[in-house]
């Protein structure tokens, strides 16, 4: 795409946010194929929905040229690329400010949401016909689905896949977010595609450590994760020792408050999400194919303040923009936003049976 007009729409800016992370990509520049790699021939225009005053936003007007728009529709019309990017993880999407951008965008126009994609099924279900009814195309998500893995590794498309798991750390709903987005990029490539959820599970404190002994979900791929972490808790923190947290049943006393999820998809594969604070302070996932092989690796996330897996979705939403092409389904994301708002009702039902039908949401890679 020539002359590229891309606007941010953002909730929020400020240092160390998914906003400023993205907007100085596109603004400055950033690493990429081993050189530092400045956007050509690339119109950046920020709103801020506010509408306030914001040193940082200024300082990239006077310094990098940035433009700021008051208006969200303004800046939306006068641009074939935009990216929207809510308040805080993304895991709550704000739907108005979506729909707003992708009515007064041209047609045609390339949208990436930062996070959820909505905050429910049928809203995220509406904004897909929206943008489709306005032929543009659309995608959403964070930057795990972009950034390395440790090591780097993937699966053979249409690898038969039974069970999966991803271990995760944080606040509800923005480690739900993280493991769903870690995990679908790997599992996606199976035998046939995402063939949706046929029920979801939650478990809770000892209750979660019960259905692992269970088998309900496999322990050994916990371990398997586990053991891609570099940053392990408890008394490697201490003094530096390597430590099988996993194999010396050290895993329930080192997690607080656990919680997981089991979702069983409608073609037999079991794929869970532990968040586990205190286990590991990354994120890992492990998976067994049909002949028993276990993958594992970690998700990288390079530190602040660079954060450099920021340069990676940026390479991703650039490549997008120029071909049209989005990066990953956008029936993902609808999925997604399904999942997160089953993942409310169900925490209020710990251990029971969800059945999701409206999430038989199925596609190919």
């Amino acid at each position: 795409m020539k002359d590229l007009k891309i606007a941010f729409l953002l909730e929020e800016f400020a240092l160390q946010t998914p906003a400023q992370q993205l907007l100085d990509r596109f603004l400055i520049g950033y690493p990429r194929d081993g050189e530092f790699h400045k956007p050509e021939g690339m119109q950046v225009t920020a709103h801020l929905a506010s509408g306030e005053t914001n040193a940082e936003l200024d300082r990239r007007v006077k310094d990098y040229g940035l433009v700021r728009e008051q208006e969200a529709g303004a800046a939306a019309a006068q641009a074939n690329a935009l990216v929207i990017v809510p308040r805080g993880s993304g895991a709550t999407a704000n739907e108005s400010l979506i729909r707003h951008a992708l009515e007064k965008a041209p047609a045609g126009c390339c949208c990436f949401v930062y996070g959820a994609l909505s905050n429910s099924l049928d809203a995220a279900k509406k904004v897909m016909e929206l943008a489709a009814a306005r032929k543009s195309r659309l995608c959403a998500g964070t930057s795990l689905p972009a950034t390395w893995r440790l090591p780097d590794v993937d699966l053979q498309p249409g690898t038969p896949l039974p069970e999966a798991l991803i271990v995760v750390h944080g606040t509800p709903p923005a480690a739900e977010l993280d493991g769903l987005e870690g995990l679908w990029p790997v599992i996606e490539r199976r035998r046939n595609g995402e063939s949706g959820i046929q029920c979801v599970q939650f478990f809770k404190g000892d209750a979660l450590w019960q259905t692992g002994r269970d088998r309900v979900w496999s322990w050994p791929l916990l371990a398997a994760a586990i053991s891609r972490s570099d940053s392990p808790q408890g008394d490697p923190v201490k003094d530096g020792r390597t430590q099988n947290l996993a194999g010396l049943g050290l895993v329930p006393g080192l997690a607080r408050d656990p919680r997981g999820w089991v979702l069983q998809h409608r073609d037999g594969l079991k794929s869970t999400i532990l968040v586990l604070d205190g286990v590991i302070a990354d994120y890992s996932f492990a998976v067994q194919a049909g002949d028993g092989t276990v993958t594992s690796a970690q998700l990288y996330r390079p530190p602040a303040p660079a954060q450099h897996q920021f340069s990676r979705l940026a390479a991703v939403l650039e490549d997008f923009y120029q071909t049209g092409k989005p990066p990953w389904p956008v029936e993902r994301n609808v999925l997604i936003a399904g999942l997160l708002e089953t993942f409310r009702d169900a925490s209020l039902r710990a251990g029971e049976r969800v059945e999701t039908p409206a999430l038989g949401i199925a596609y190919g890679r």
